[in-house]
C-alpha cells in the first residue's frame, strides 16, 4: 500500500507525512501509524539514499503482486538481525518438515542473551514464524511446515544486488543467504540468469573457472560492476 502510494524518489519525510497525515495505510490512531512507520522504516529504509532500499523499489517496479512478498523477505534479511539468524535453520529444513518454535526461540536467546523476557521471545518467535510463511517458507496456521517458495528473475537479480551490497563477489555471489532464500535449484538459477540477461538487467559469463557478473545502471542507478 505504501509503496503504491509513493514513487522511488518519494523522500522519506513525504512518507511519513502520508502515513501520518494522510492515513494511506488506513490505521485508527496516530500512535498506530507511528508504529507501523517504525516497523516499516526499521524492516525497508524507506529512504531513496539508502542503495538497498533503491534497489527494491526497483525490484518491485518489475515484479507482480505474488512475487513481493518474497522481495520484501530478501530485503528485511539484510536490516533484521532476529530474522537473519532464523535464516539457517528454516532454509535446512527439508520440504513438509515442521519448524520448531522451540528452536526458533533458542535461536533467539543464544544472539540476545538475557535481552528480552520469555513473553518478548515467545511473541518475536511467533512474528518470525508469521514472516517465514508470508514469504512463502513456511505453510500452515498452528504448525508451520517447510514448503518451497516460489521465486522468480527479478527475486533472483534483487538477491545478486543485495549481495553485492553486502561486499560479494564473482561466484560468491550465487551462494548467499540471499540466493539461498530463493529456493531455486541449480537449474531454476541458471534460468533466471539467462532470463535476466536477455532483459539487459545483468551481464554473466563464466571463463576458465572465473565468474563475471556485471549489473545493470538501472538497478542502483550507477553503473556497477560484480
Amino acid at each position: 500500500m505504501l509503496f503504491n502510494a509513493t514513487t522511488k524518489n518519494s523522500p522519506i519525510e513525504e512518507i511519513r507525512n502520508k502515513v501520518y497525515n494522510e492515513n494511506i495505510l488506513h490505521k485508527k490512531s496516530i500512535s498506530g501509524r507511528k508504529k507501523t512507520f517504525g516497523h516499516l522504516k526499521k524492516k525497508f529504509g524507506l529512504d531513496p539514499n539508502i542503495p538497498l532500499y533503491n534497489t527494491l523499489r526497483w525490484a518491485w517496479s518489475v515484479s507482480i503482486e505474488e512475487e513481493r512478498p518474497l522481495l520484501a523477505l530478501l530485503c528485511a534479511l539484510s536490516r533484521d538481525t532476529s530474522l537473519r539468524i532464523t535464516a539457517p535453520y528454516i532454509l535446512s529444513l527439508m520440504p513438509g518438515k515442521i519448524a520448531d518454535k522451540e528452536k526458533i526461540s533458542a535461536l533467539i536467546e543464544q544472539a540476545f542473551p538475557n535481552s528480552y523476557s520469555p513473553s518478548v521471545t515467545a511473541s518475536m518467535t511467533r512474528n518470525l514464524l508469521s514472516s517465514w510463511t508470508q514469504s512463502g517458507h513456511l505453510q500452515g496456521l498452528v504448525k508451520k511446515t517447510r514448503t518451497k517458495a516460489n521465486s522468480n528473475t527479478s527475486a533472483c537479480v534483487f538477491a545478486l544486488a543485495i549481495g553485492y551490497l553486502a561486499g560479494y563477489r564473482g561466484r560468491m555471489l550465487l551462494d548467499t543467504i540471499w540466493m539461498r532464500a530463493l529456493d531455486a535449484t541449480a537449474y531454476e538459477i541458471q534460468e533466471y540468469l539467462q532470463h535476466a540477461m536477455k532483459k539487459g538487467w545483468i551481464r554473466y559469463r563464466e571463463s576458465g573457472g572465473m565468474m563475471e557478473i556485471s549489473i545493470s545502471d538501472e538497478i542502483f542507478n550507477v553503473g556497477v560492476k560484480a
